[in-house]
């Protein structure tokens, strides 16, 4: 009993207490009544109409404790997961931070450095400064769509669309794939971001010259659209961990990868808002394939 007083939280325990108040005062009213029941009732009637009072104080009573444990643990699990997002955010902007004032530290120590030293440090600071500076922008980008920002949605031809993404990407050894022909009720900005996110995703680990290859595929008013690359793939344990806020690889931990580890939980927050639903599988170029499953599709080529 302890160890689950423990484990509820500061701000749940706090629930409790209130409901628990609550039920009390409830009690005393219940008395009340009663007495005025008894009071007011004849010896014919006086035990149903009792009855009739109990029953109803504890179904008030057990629903609002009820519902008091219940608020206790949403809002305690809510504020858990705020923690743990400023606490990683924090982390995040830290360490970039630290590498700009270490850098500075160093070129402060030297009387004339030359020309070059500074370029050096000018490099590596502007370079941790746009780490900061993405890190904001999908910081914000995750608290509009925890807000649940409305979409832009509108039908537009899905061959178009991928294909000035890929040219949008082809800088980046991105290409098309197969894809029908048809419609997609979507909101296009919103789409665009999650392709470039899971792009962006997918080019990390395919490294210099690898593989990355977008297309779609269709069955009835379901759309698939995949994004391919051909390296190391992803193990089925981090498989649904990956489109946690913050969440990276091992081996994209153990170099820099340039991820901020946000990109893939803003496509899943993009998507969900679509009530669609994203996935990792396995890729038949011998990587990952990122899967992401929308409906309002209009077309005729079958789902692969």
């Amino acid at each position: 009993m302890r160890g689950a007083w423990s484990r509820l939280g500061r701000r749940g325990r706090r629930a409790v207490v209130v409901g628990t108040i609550v039920l009390a005062a409830l009690t005393v009213l219940f008395l009340a009544v009663l007495d005025q029941v008894a009071d007011e009732s004849g010896r014919v009637g006086r035990g149903e109409a009792q009855l009739e009072v109990i029953v109803a104080f504890l179904l008030a009573g057990g629903l609002i404790l009820a519902a008091a444990l219940l608020a206790g643990y949403w809002v305690d699990a809510a504020f858990s997961r705020q923690r743990r997002f400023v606490s990683d955010a924090s982390h995040e902007l830290r360490t970039p931070l630290t590498a700009i004032r270490g850098q500075l530290e160093v070129l402060s120590r030297q009387r004339s450095p030359d020309a070059a030293e500074v370029r050096r440090v000018e490099a590596i600071v502007g370079g941790e400064l746009t780490r900061i500076e993405r890190l904001v922008d999908e910081l914000l980008a995750l608290a509009r769509l925890d807000e649940a920002a409305p979409l832009r949605m509108r039908r537009f031809e899905l061959g178009p669309f991928l294909r000035g993404f890929a040219e949008s990407e082809a800088g980046a050894g991105v290409v098309l794939g197969l894809s029908p022909a048809g419609t997609l009720a979507a909101d296009p900005d919103r789409l665009t971001q999650v392709l470039r996110n899971l792009v962006g995703n997918a080019r990390r680990h395919a490294g210099p010259g690898g593989r990355v290859e977008v297309s779609a595929a269709a069955r009835g008013g379901r759309l698939a659209i995949r994004v391919d690359d051909d390296g190391p793939g992803i193990p089925p344990a981090e498989r649904d961990r990956v489109f946690d806020r913050f969440h990276r690889s091992e081996a994209a931990r153990g170099r820099d990868s340039g991820g901020s580890g946000l990109g893939l939980a803003i496509a899943r927050s993009i998507v969900e808002l679509h009530d669609g639903r994203i996935r990792v599988e396995d890729s038949p170029l011998g990587g990952a394939r990122l899967r992401v499953e929308l409906s309002g599709f209009e077309g005729e080529k079958p789902l692969t």
